[in-house]
């Protein structure tokens, strides 16, 4: 594989989101014209009271959206489904849940549970209910969650976690998260971070690490602890300098810092060796003389870029 391909790929890869379920089975449908070929079905915020549908056609489906419909009776809909066990994608945001239904225990291969928009859930209880379950993404955005429960253990399967728009800031929710061995990818922007808790160190097997739109004006030095991570995403922080803990991060590659308030970049990043390969600096007050150092500085990078707004 030649240098461009190599460089192609990396990309690929690290700017891109994980697979998650907006992107598959192909077409949506997004009203009740279904038939036996439908694989993803989006009735999201239709103010239903009811489906029309004929459940026993649905031999294909593989996404299920029911999403913003307050007045569904949720539990009578995943009930009635014929085919539980081929639904793959579950989408219930929006809908005042204060517990996850017990029907959902019929979706036995289900791998990906959004649960978003949801304040009143209890997470605790919901995440019980999931324990035993093969789940590999669980969307918990926007629920005002301010603690995660130990038993987040318990989901040893879990690849993706978004816990975006909440205000998880104690250290022992991220030592419990530490404990997931498949963790890949880790979703804590709009948190109102201020600093980053120090247990952040034993995230050792995140490889996408998403901090944006907090606080934050340093790294702890704990971070190094993080020995898998490829990807941070920073921007949209408070950063006023480009933190040198990144530096202490062994298999980082892609750094994103664009719109903080950095003005200055150490002079350790052209002294001494480090592993990341790409950096984002878009939108940052970095003065002339600063950005031609950092050109020099980071030459070999396959990644680097200095747009300005200011």
């Amino acid at each position: 594989m030649n240098r461009t391909v190599f460089i192609s790929c990396i990309l690929l890869v690290l700017l891109s989101s994980c697979g998650t379920y907006t992107t598959f089975y192909g077409e949506t449908v997004q009203d009740t014209t279904v038939d036996e070929h439908t694989r993803r079905l989006d009735l999201s915020y239709q103010n239903l009271t009811e489906l029309p549908l004929a459940y026993d056609t649905l031999h294909s489906l593989r996404m299920l959206d029911l999403s913003g419909n307050v007045d569904l009776d949720i539990s009578h809909v995943l009930a009635s489904i014929t085919y539980p066990e081929e639904i793959d994608v579950l989408i219930l945001d929006s809908l005042n849940l204060k517990e996850i239904p017990p029907e959902l225990k019929r979706y036995t291969h289900l791998k990906q549970l959004s649960l978003g928009y949801n304040p009143r859930l209890d997470i605790e209880k919901t995440i019980a209910s999931l324990e035993g379950t093969s789940l590999e993404f669980l969307n918990l955005r926007g629920n005002e969650i301010i603690e995660i429960p130990q038993n987040i253990e318990t989901l040893q399967t879990l690849k993706d976690l978004n816990l975006s728009y909440n205000h998880i800031h104690d250290e022992a929710s991220y030592q419990y998260l530490g404990a997931l061995p498949k963790l890949f990818s880790l979703w804590i922007d709009h948190n109102e971070l201020t600093v980053l808790p120090t247990t952040i160190g034993g995230l050792s097997q995140l490889r996408y690490f998403y901090i944006d739109h907090n606080k934050l004006t340093t790294l702890p030095s704990e971070i190094s602890g993080m020995e898998r991570v490829w990807t941070i995403h920073a921007g949209h922080n408070r950063f006023t300098e480009l933190p040198i803990e990144l530096m202490g991060v062994p298999k980082l590659i892609l750094v994103h810092m664009n719109n903080n308030r950095i003005a200055s970049i150490s002079r350790n990043y052209g002294e001494k060796k480090y592993s990341m390969k790409a950096l984002l600096l878009d939108h940052n007050p970095l003065p002339k003389e600063e950005r031609l150092w950092a050109e020099k500085a980071f030459k070999n990078f396959f990644l680097l870029s200095f747009k300005q707004t200011f």
